[in-house]
């Protein structure tokens, strides 16, 4: 039982040396390195989480335009993505290039909120001056 474990063992090896990836498909990738003002920040490359900050290494991508953020895909609207430049990058990376991106967390995290509560008073206020106009022409009528 012990042989069959050690050729077990040495197949594994052998077979991951054979097929495993070489540098000359890693050529094919640019890649993407982000860093951040701040520690443990949630990181996502086109709303993909990808692990906090600091990351170990360059995150492999495929050549072209990718977003950049630490906003969550499911918060990031029009509105939030125009006013957050800083939180939310879209970069172009050029194969077998490394980029280099940086992203303001603090201050802009802050901002977030108040974008959403603004985001949420607008709202109410249309919706308030549309029901006041039906009103009036209804009531016209």
């Amino acid at each position: 039982m012990q042989s069959f474990n050690i050729l077990h063992i040495i197949a594994i090896f052998t077979f991951s040396q054979v097929f495993g990836q070489t540098n000359k498909e890693l050529e094919n990738f640019g890649f993407i390195e982000i860093k951040t003002d701040s520690m443990n920040v949630p990181l996502f490359i086109d709303g993909v989480y990808i692990g906090n900050h600091p990351l170990g290494s360059p995150v492999p991508v495929i050549p072209g335009f990718h977003e950049v953020s630490y906003v969550p895909p499911d918060i990031q609207r029009k509105k939030i993505k125009e006013n957050l430049s800083e939180g939310i990058k879209r970069v172009y990376v050029a194969k077998n290039d490394t980029l280099n991106v940086f992203l303001f967390y603090d201050h802009y995290l802050a901002q977030l909120k108040t974008i959403e509560k603004q985001l949420f008073i607008q709202n109410w206020i249309g919706i308030s001056l549309i029901g006041v106009l039906v009103y009036i022409m209804l009531s016209l009528f």
